[in-house]
């Protein structure tokens, strides 16, 4: 009898053990204030002014999976004072300082540093933009998208590159005391690759209308266009990794200081585009630099780009007609003696030639 309770306690110790190590953390970790006890309802929302449909569930599984799932809803909603809360008018501020504290630091977490490069950049709303203009110009949710993570060889991880868009927003002090953290976030790529920041810049630059209607100039409407063409965009296209992209050139490793070409802070500014060449070509010179990384389809009238272009463009078909043209007549004259084409196992030629060979 005494061996059966004590059988019945250790299993009943089993089974709470089990349930605890087996129960995953919830998204109510973050969610002191109980704000998905309304939220999490799929049909939640409201027809605005205009008809539209306004959704305003928060979906459980998702937000516990995402970048923000230990980040209180309030620290972005600061709006917010009381519940339930009066219709939301103010847009989230992704500056704003959260509750969170990281492991190697002594303040609370922010992305106020960031968002003040942001607003120094080409894609900051000015006082003087039209409302086009600030319309289209993309803000914080425009790129992050809480994408999830995608598991990569580690050699294909920059880590310098990674650590030093890491002190962007964390102290550089104590960093090697969160080793363990860093190398496990840099062991998942979080960045986009250079097939889809292009496309998510192309977005607006690929727009001509958009762009036209903008006032962009005829060089910033074409950007994209002849980034296709330049040695960087062709590869990117054939699916490099390490080929330049939009930001590995208009950006630093601060990735949002994004500026026009005659801001000397630019990287494609024309003091600054040395150093900016050589983030990836060591031996970068100043007629290196000279190369178009945006080359354009016409010669501008130029007579000696002129003749090039279509001295190359000859010699280039006449190079490949002509062996075309070498490979049909071999293998007329190569059938005529009796030898046959056979394609087994790859192509060879069979038989002996009918005429005698002099020796």
């Amino acid at each position: 009898m005494e061996a059966t309770k004590k059988y019945l306690t250790f299993s009943i110790y089993v089974a709470v053990v089990f349930m605890v190590l087996t129960s995953g953390f919830r998204a109510e970790a973050a969610d002191k204030e109980n704000c998905l006890m309304c939220h999490k309802y799929r049909f939640m929302g409201r027809i605005d002014e205009n008809g539209k449909r306004i959704n305003y569930n928060v979906s459980e599984h998702i937000y516990s999976k995402s970048v923000h799932h230990n980040v209180p809803c309030r620290d972005c909603h600061t709006n917010i004072t009381r519940l339930p809360h009066d219709p939301v008018t103010e847009e989230v501020n992704c500056a704003n300082v959260c509750h969170v504290k990281p492991p190697f630091s002594d303040e609370n977490f922010s992305h106020e540093k960031i968002i003040k490069t942001y607003h120094e950049s080409a894609h900051a709303i000015k006082p003087d933009d039209s409302p086009e203009l600030k319309k289209a110009k993309p803000y914080c949710k425009f790129c992050h998208l809480n994408p999830v993570y995608t598991r990569v060889d580690e050699k294909r991880v920059a880590f310098e590159e990674t650590l030093l868009r890491c002190q962007n927003c964390h102290q550089e002090r104590g960093v090697t005391q969160a080793y363990i953290h860093m190398t496990h976030r840099l062991r998942h790529k979080t960045s986009r690759s250079p097939q889809e920041i292009v496309q998510l810049c192309g977005k607006c630059h690929q727009d001509k209308a958009l762009m036209k209607k903008l006032n962009v100039s005829m060089e910033g409407q074409e950007a994209v266009q002849t980034y296709f063409r330049s040695i960087h965009g062709k590869s990117v296209t054939l699916g490099s990794q390490s080929a330049a992209d939009c930001i590995s050139c208009h950006a630093s490793s601060a990735l949002h200081d994004i500026y026009k070409k005659d801001n000397k802070k630019a990287s494609i500014y024309k003091d600054n585009i040395l150093e900016t060449c050589k983030q990836c070509h060591e031996r970068t010179n100043s007629w290196l630099v000279q190369i178009g990384v945006h080359p354009k389809a016409h010669d501008e009238g130029h007579p000696v780009i002129h003749f090039t272009s279509i001295f190359f463009t000859f010699a280039l078909y006449a190079t490949v007609f002509s062996l075309l043209g070498l490979l049909l007549l071999e293998t007329r004259t190569r059938k005529k003696d009796g030898i046959k084409f056979l394609l087994r196992h790859g192509s060879s030629w069979r038989g002996k030639l009918k005429r005698r060979v002099k020796k």
